[in-house]
């Protein structure tokens, strides 16, 4: 059994190790997180339970109880415990190790959220200018842009100056520089064009 013990933890470190170094440990595996990201992404209500068996069977989980049960048989064999015997608290470090990496996980993949391209698209958004943008000039418009606050380099529509503190949409977005109509205007569909 001392052997047994001994070539989990061996092989449970070594290969966490490997993974670890290659960066091929995924949250819950890569086969698992493309298809729950499927789930997520064509809307199924039906997602997996985290809380079923089978979310326990993901390889980081895996690799921490074989360490944690080699460990722990080991030491306990090493100490006069009978080998038969140290399985039982063996079996139970190795299951809270993988219980707790698969909590761990769980919270990592928490703080993911699935990025949408629209929440990044400028034209249409409403901001307010920071510096004042000089005839055929530039200035700074600042906007709120999927929950975080944002400054882009801002010119006029038309080339005419707009002062600092004008309400302003942003009509495009070119080479690092924001097109702005001021904001009354927009609405009531005067400018450029009109």
């Amino acid at each position: 059994m001392e052997t047994l013990y001994f070539g989990c933890f061996l092989f449970g470190a070594a290969f966490t190790a490997v993974t670890f170094v290659l960066g091929h440990v995924g949250l819950h595996g890569h086969g698992h997180g493309h298809a729950q990201a499927h789930h997520l992404d064509h809307g199924h209500a039906h997602a997996h339970d985290d809380r079923s068996p089978a979310a326990f069977l993901n390889l980081p989980a895996v690799l921490a109880f074989l360490t944690w049960f080699g460990a722990a048989g080991y030491v306990l064999g090493r100490w006069g415990v009978p080998e038969v015997l140290a399985a039982v608290p063996a079996v139970v470090f190795g299951a809270a190790a993988g219980l707790l990496m698969t909590r761990l996980l769980e919270k990592i993949r928490a703080g993911e959220r699935v990025l949408d391209p629209a929440d990044y698209r400028l034209p249409g958004t409403i901001g307010r200018l920071t510096v004042g943008i000089p005839e055929n000039g530039v200035g700074e418009v600042v906007f709120t842009k999927a929950g975080a606050r944002r400054s882009e380099a801002a010119r006029a529509d038309d080339g005419r100056a707009l002062a600092r503190g004008a309400e302003v949409v942003i009509t495009g977005y070119e080479h690092g520089i924001a097109t702005v109509q001021p904001w009354d205007e927009f609405v009531s569909g005067k400018g450029r064009g009109q």
